[in-house]
């Protein structure tokens, strides 16, 4: 590499800038594109709470009390009786077509037991293959049916001079205080939003590197590259990692506004420790996509390895199934993923409200693999890439 070209040459930061301005695509994916999704993807989950999910209703007994079950299951805000038909096949029917996730059964004779001072079963089945939906509807036919049941007995033992209070005790005995913490109203924005937002950005942040690093690959333009950084491999990739380490910095923090100001989500412990998560979390993918480019030498190759460790990632955090209840296998790959440890970071302590000492564990293994994954991928950028058989590969 001559004198002269490097002089000829704009700084690396000045070069990569304008590359960016002159891409649409890739400036686009370091700013409305990542937004874009994320707003997309809070407005699914906007509504927190499933409401008004639709389900079937065979009323064989007709009588005053099945029916005022009935109208409570429907009153119920996350039930909505959309059907009542004669029959199971009718039912099944319904589940199939998925206009019901479930149908509830009222036997013959149901108030005649209930006075009578039996039991009476009501039948309640629901199709299993969508799990969310099901625990919802159990929840709420469970609370209907037993108010309905607590009112009757209760209604009858005060028919028979008990107090209001006795008769309470009596078929209450001993009562069970139900109290939900860090996600009170069990909202699944902040269930699955607060882990969804970083489970997509650790996807951007890996193409972003991969891409920009591996075009230099493929196009053999690496000596411009490096005469713009004036022979230095540190100021080159630091030259290619800053944008996206800058967009993906600050949409993190957008982030962090949005659900805890905007929306209400307010960091309960250390927003010192949430923020430094943050940063640490977009160092570890940086350095992840310049380790795939590094070892790779291709941008196909870097971009299929991209897709086969940040897609599936939101699946081994441990967020929607639980990480002690995986094979030892899917667990230490989930432990050698960065997004898991954030993850666990940011649980304890946005709604968990854990002081910073809390998530000091996964601070550190965050730091081992921005620091592990940079300085492999620098060593092996430098010693392979400079040389004209590394050039050129798609």
């Amino acid at each position: 590499m001559t004198e002269a070209l490097r002089q000829r040459q704009p700084g690396a930061v000045a070069r990569e800038w304008a590359r960016l301005r002159a891409d649409f695509w890739d400036l686009a994916m370091l700013s409305w594109i990542p937004l874009l999704l994320c707003g997309l993807l809070w407005w699914i989950f906007s509504a927190g709470i499933a409401r008004e999910l639709p389900i079937a209703v065979i009323d064989k007994d007709n009588s005053a009390l099945s029916r005022q079950l009935t109208r409570w299951l429907d009153a119920s805000p996350g039930v909505q009786v959309a059907a009542r038909v004669g029959s199971s096949e009718e039912a099944l029917q319904l589940l199939r077509e998925r206009s019901a996730f479930g149908y509830l059964v009222i036997p013959p004779d149901f108030q005649k037991e209930l006075l009578a001072g039996r039991q009476a079963t009501v039948q309640w089945l629901y199709n299993a293959q969508f799990s969310s939906h099901a625990g919802s509807l159990l929840r709420d036919v469970r609370t209907v049916s037993t108010t309905l049941s607590a009112g009757v007995e209760m209604t009858a033992r005060a028919k028979r001079g008990v107090s209001g209070a006795q008769a309470a005790a009596q078929f209450e005995p001993v009562r069970t205080q139900l109290n939900s913490l860090y996600n009170e109203n069990i909202s699944y924005e902040a269930f699955l939003t607060l882990a969804l937002m970083p489970s997509m950005l650790q996807i951007f942040i890996v193409i972003a590197v991969v891409t920009t690093i591996g075009r230099e690959l493929r196009d053999g333009t690496v000596p411009q590259w490096l005469a713009s950084a004036k022979g230095s491999w540190w100021r080159a990739v630091g030259a290619k990692l800053l944008f996206p380490l800058l967009a993906y910095t600050a949409l993190a923090l957008l982030y962090l506004l949005f659900f805890s100001v905007v929306r209400g989500w307010a960091v309960a412990g250390s927003v010192p420790g949430l923020l430094l998560g943050m940063l640490l979390l977009v160092l570890a993918y940086c350095a992840l996509g310049l380790l795939l480019v590094a070892a790779t030498l291709s941008l196909r190759l870097s971009l299929s390895g991209t897709a086969f460790i940040t897609a599936p990632a939101f699946a081994f955090a441990g967020q929607a199934f639980p990480l002690m209840a995986m094979p030892p296998v899917a667990r230490a790959w989930a432990q050698a993923l960065p997004l898991t440890h954030y993850l666990e970071l940011q649980t304890i302590c946005w709604l968990g409200g854990a002081p910073w000492r809390y998530g000091v564990p996964q601070l550190l293994v965050l730091a081992g693999f921005a620091v592990g994954c940079g300085a492999l991928g620098m060593l092996l950028l430098a010693h392979r890439a400079n040389v004209p058989a590394a050039w050129g590969r798609t």
